[in-house]
């Protein structure tokens, strides 16, 4: 095994949950170690990991609290949390450690994107991260959207639905798909969510950009591409 391949922690009880992440990382070159969901509150969380990916669920306090403990005693290892969708208002990341996060419904595209600038930060997005259809940029790495060089600033849940939306084109989703998908198994709000969700993406879009964002009656949405 070469010495530059990185070790990534994945420390989950969900067994659903670690086969996103390992779909997510095995496009890193990197080395998965598999831990129990308990091993992200203990010292021994970030031993031999250049990376710690940690199920933090509703709350992710015991997870931060055991970063900052072990980054004032050792070298900081940097860390990217998945939270429920509910946990994102009052998440706090940890105070002198790399970190980011995800929500637990993220594509496997996100988690990887986050994941590698964690392990190998100040490097640009690649290609793969960034789709273009028109004045439209958009930044799967990053969270941002820009039209005509102009950044549109979507609301977390509005972004990624669009951002589900656009990288996956020229299919239709039911709002019913597009709620598992995007807001997650565990979300019990109503279709009309993305009725609105939709409306809004539209109106920050500009018509044109707008137009691509195709209702299908009695079925669903779809980007056409």
């Amino acid at each position: 095994m070469m010495a530059s391949v990185k070790t990534v922690a994945v420390c989950t009880d969900d067994a659903h949950l670690g086969a996103r992440v390992r779909e997510a990382l095995e496009r890193l070159d990197v080395v998965l170690v598999e831990r129990p969901r308990e091993a992200a509150i203990r010292a021994e969380q970030a031993q031999d990991a250049a990376l710690v990916v940690a199920d933090a669920g509703h709350d992710a306090r015991d997870v931060v609290a055991a970063a900052e403990r072990h980054a004032a005693a050792d070298e900081p290892v940097p860390l990217l949390l998945i939270v429920e969708p509910d946990a994102v208002s009052s998440l706090r990341l940890p105070v002198g450690v790399p970190s980011d996060f995800v929500v637990r419904s993220a594509q496997p595209a996100e988690i990887a994107a986050r994941a590698r600038l964690l392990l190998w930060p100040g490097e640009e997005a690649g290609d793969s991260s960034v789709v273009r259809v028109g004045e439209l940029t958009l930044n799967l790495a990053t969270y941002q959207a820009h039209v005509s060089g102009v950044p549109v600033e979507f609301a977390y849940m509005e972004y990624a639905l669009f951002a589900f939306l656009v990288t996956h084109p020229n299919r239709v989703y039911s709002r019913e798909a597009l709620l598992r998908r995007v807001w997650g198994h565990d979300y019990f709000g109503g279709a009309r969510t993305v009725d609105v969700h939709v409306r809004r993406i539209r109106a920050k879009l500009g018509p044109e950009l707008a137009a691509r964002l195709e209702t299908v009656r009695n079925v669903g949405y779809l980007w056409r591409m």
